[in-house]
């Protein structure tokens, strides 16, 4: 009987941590110079910011980050998690990401691009679980 007991607790632990989505998202890109060369194995300063509306909209979430590019000048990292993030509205879209580099590892960001964040696959899926 303890044994049944455990491992239904330990079922149900499992299950409801597998089912949590994770309140961050994937970010990566290749990093050059203003000589247009890969900027590889290098720690680079990262600002994200997500703006609502375009592409100019307000800023409803930003943060900072050292992260250390690889041989081919690609940067991988997560965003979000952070105090604040939780507090986005998603419904009042559109959502705009605007990304800031240093190449040099500080604040002196002169890399900078805006993107519209797109659909993405747990949506899609939360979409089809809703009909």
């Amino acid at each position: 009987m303890k044994k049944t007991i455990i491992l239904l607790a330990i079922v149900t632990i499992c299950t409801s941590l597998w089912g949590q989505v994770p309140p961050k998202m994937s970010y990566q890109s290749v990093v050059r110079n203003a000589q247009h060369q890969l900027v590889s194995d290098t720690s680079v300063g990262l600002r994200l910011s997500l703006l609502q509306g375009s592409a100019t909209g307000t800023e409803v979430y930003s943060e900072t980050q050292t992260v250390t590019t690889d041989i081919n000048g690609l940067l991988i990292t997560e965003f979000g998690g952070e105090q604040g993030f939780d507090a986005i509205d998603w419904a009042q879209g559109p959502l705009f990401i605007k990304t800031e580099i240093d190449p040099e590892g500080g604040t002196d960001y002169s890399i900078t691009g805006v993107s519209k964040l797109m659909t993405v696959p747990y949506a899609l899926h939360a979409h089809e679980a809703g009909t």
